[in-house]
């Protein structure tokens, strides 16, 4: 028999909380959290639920609050509280650039405005929960650390070659409301909003969503909510999110001239 939603984030939730030192500080909290929900992936999670895993409605409740009861979620809020739950600090956010992929021969280390693609700038793009084909991407750096998409990269990854360059973002445009998605419910609440409907399967339409907000939000409690299920909604079912680490999809420009903070070179080692 496989195991109920609710026993896939009780598995979940102790491996968050079997953190080694559960003393140390929030970069070293940080870390563990990132290096656990980066193995939840999609086919992780349909093997262990044995299919799609499905949160009802009133398990997505239940979800959240098993999301609260999280040990390591509890002390990283009590230093980085924005990243745990929100609101967006919108003065500490990174954007990192990595060397070319044989995949990406043509991306770049640095940041363009130019090459900023907006919702529906490309139609043809396959619907996501999380699209790499428009918009923008950063996550909020620690007062004394890293962002954790850098944390993500020093776990190693051939796709994200080096050089690594970091760039601080300092949103400047005042009228830019930020979504914050705390939780399953959040989560399933805004692809209520703005559903995209494919087959038996709900996106999120991410055009209709920039008309409102300039940004999504992913905390970090969301994802230990909403990682990998799949929700019902109006139209079908949630297409599952994984979005791994805090993290914001900015759907519209919004930023100041970019600041360079950092250059990892090719031969150098995290």
């Amino acid at each position: 028999m496989h195991p109920t939603p609710a026993r896939i984030l009780r598995r979940r939730v102790a491996q968050l909380d079997a953190v080694a030192d559960p003393t140390a500080g929030a970069d070293a909290g940080l870390r563990h959290f990132t290096s656990v929900m980066t193995g939840w992936t999609e086919p992780e999670t349909t093997a262990l639920a044995g299919g799609p895993a499905v949160l009802a409605p009133s398990e997505a409740a239940e979800a959240d609050e098993m999301a609260d009861s999280c040990l390591l979620l509890g002390r990283l809020a009590r230093d980085q509280e924005c990243l745990v739950r929100g609101p967006l600090d919108r003065t500490r956010q990174h954007w990192i650039g990595t060397g070319p992929h044989e995949l990406v021969p043509h991306r770049r280390s640095a940041l363009d405005r130019e090459r900023f693609v907006p919702p529906g700038g490309d139609p043809g793009q396959p619907p996501s929960t999380k699209p790499f084909h428009l918009g923008l991407y950063t996550s909020t750096a620690r007062r004394d650390g890293p962002c954790m998409w850098r944390m993500y990269l020093d776990l190693g990854s051939s796709l994200h070659p080096r050089p690594w360059q970091t760039w601080e973002l300092s949103v400047t445009d005042p009228t830019a409301e930020v979504l914050g998605i705390g939780g399953a419910v959040d989560w399933a609440a805004f692809l209520g909003r703005y559903p995209l409907v494919r087959g038996d399967d709900v996106y999120p339409d991410w055009t209709k969503a920039a008309r409102d907000f300039a940004g999504v939000h992913m905390t970090l409690r969301a994802i230990v909510a909403a990682q990998g299920f799949r929700i019902p909604v109006a139209g079908g079912l949630a297409a599952a999110p994984f979005w791994d680490i805090e993290s914001v999809l900015w759907l519209r420009w919004c930023f100041a001239a970019p600041r360079l903070v950092e250059t990892t070179p090719p031969d150098a080692r995290p």
